[in-house]
């Protein structure tokens, strides 16, 4: 009996040794980033006529935010912010191209280099490799300022697939045998799904990035698609610029959500869902005023509809379903959550300019302590030779405390906003609470110092005056 029980016990303490010796399973990463959709671009951030239904089931299964920002007012600095977990001046992706060439001398100060992420920086996917995770992207890039060397497949991503377009297979690296009546939004959530099942299958982590090139113009998706809701919408009207191409946008979106519907599908399909946390985003704000919700400006502009964008957050089991955060958050804040959250190092010697968003996406605390967001967002275009002024000019941003700061560098002039208080921004406070705005001016000035912004050179070459 003694024995009989001894071997028992021996079994027992074997048990326990290897169920402690178990580690456990790495939980994955799905960032789907979309391109120029706005804060007003989805159902379930208030668009009514908008139809997304599997991504207001993402919403209502995690946590949405309704005070996220983009890093940038347009794609390049946007991706390259998230994608290095730095704010520009460190990394050169200012603009997406440089508007102001062959007019440098109708500008009054020396404009900073647009550079795209060089191979120094250490990216977020070189992080998760480097924490033993596969890696994979399929879609936008545009962190390469269009030079091939600085393809994602040099930037820690295992399989990176590359395209400029919706339905033109020569504009893809590597290319690609798109078939016929197929966009790439359709061929790279296949090869999205094939990465995960192969991943599960050989039961290592992964990270997935989904940076689709939906709704990004030309303005082109499923045909029955852009019928149904020149139907749907023929009896509403909508302002702005080039309005005909709002049923079309509304196509795009659904098409967009059906990709996004067939990722979550798999992901519970393969039984993973408990084990990984997902994200939906998108790189700026929408380029029509009918996907911005109800604030000014569109994708371009440094005020909110420019900047900014729905973020949900989900992961089964941990984050709350059906939870709504108000906290500011910004692009450069995913890469230390991520690598946070599943327990990956940072790297060494790298700054993350973001913060980590674990505790409030756990519920453990309602609020975030108080923070500031930048812009740092130097470009030029579109002078207008009658007023002598540039249309669009240098613009820096600091929002803190519901107060928002625009900087016009080039004309050395101030617009304050309180986005609480005025979300629409139609209210410049500069003049009246002249106090506020030195207080932000310096945190500005301050900032820039901290991430070694390039300090303000006169243009010899400058002829308007």
């Amino acid at each position: 009996m003694k024995a009989y029980t001894s071997h028992i016990c021996s079994l027992l303490i074997l048990c326990a040794g290897s169920i402690l010796s178990a580690k456990p399973k790495s939980p994955n990463v799905i960032l789907v980033v979309a391109d120029d959709l706005g804060y007003g671009g989805l159902h379930c951030y208030g668009n009514e006529w908008l139809e997304t239904p599997n991504i207001d089931t993402l919403s209502s299964q995690g946590m949405r935010f309704t005070n996220g920002h983009s890093a940038g007012a347009t794609c390049q600095p946007s991706r390259i912010a998230l994608l290095s977990g730095q704010y520009s001046p460190r990394t050169g992706g200012y603009r997406v191209k440089d508007h102001h060439r062959g007019q440098e001398n109708l500008i009054r100060y020396q404009v900073p280099e647009l550079t795209g992420m060089s191979l120094e920086k250490v990216t977020i996917a070189e992080a998760f490799k480097a924490g033993g995770y596969r890696t994979a992207m399929y879609g936008k890039w545009h962190a390469d300022n269009y030079q091939k060397h600085l393809h994602p497949r040099y930037q820690g991503f295992d399989e990176a697939y590359e395209c400029n377009s919706h339905y033109d297979a020569k504009k893809s690296d590597p290319k690609v045998d798109l078939p016929k009546g197929m966009d790439f939004a359709e061929y790279f959530t296949g090869k999205a799904i094939d990465f995960m099942q192969a991943s599960v299958e050989q039961e290592q982590p992964f990270f997935l990035y989904m940076p689709y090139y939906l709704v990004h113009a030309p303005f082109e998706t499923r045909a029955d698609y852009i019928e149904h809701f020149q139907q749907k919408l023929a009896d509403h009207e909508f302002t702005g610029k080039k309005s005909e191409i709002v049923p079309i946008v509304a196509a795009m979106t659904k098409h967009l959500d059906d990709c996004v519907g067939r990722l979550m599908e798999s992901v519970s399909a393969l039984g993973i869902d408990d084990n990984t946390l997902i994200v939906f985003t998108s790189d700026n704000g929408s380029y029509h005023e009918a996907f911005v919700g109800d604030y000014r400006g569109t994708k371009g502009d440094i005020y909110e509809g420019g900047i900014r964008v729905p973020y949900i957050f989900k992961w089964s089991g941990r984050i709350e379903a059906g939870s709504q955060s108000e906290a500011l958050i910004t692009h450069v804040d995913l890469y230390p959550t991520f690598l946070d959250m599943v327990g990956v190092a940072r790297p060494e010697d790298t700054v993350l300019d973001g913060i980590n968003l674990e505790s409030v996406l756990l519920g453990e605390v309602d609020a975030l302590t108080e923070r500031s967001v930048y812009y740092y967002y130097p470009k030029y275009a579109q002078f207008n030779k009658n007023k002598k002024q540039w249309q669009q000019s240098w613009r820096n941003v600091v929002i803190n405390g519901g107060y928002k700061l625009v900087e016009f560098v080039e004309y050395d002039t101030y617009e304050l906003y309180n986005l609480k208080a005025d979300p629409n921004e139609s209210k410049d406070l500069s003049k009246t609470q002249p106090e506020k705005a030195e207080q932000l001016r310096k945190e500005l000035d301050g900032w820039k110092g901290q991430v070694g912004a390039q300090p303000l050179v006169l243009n010899p070459n400058y002829t308007l005056e």
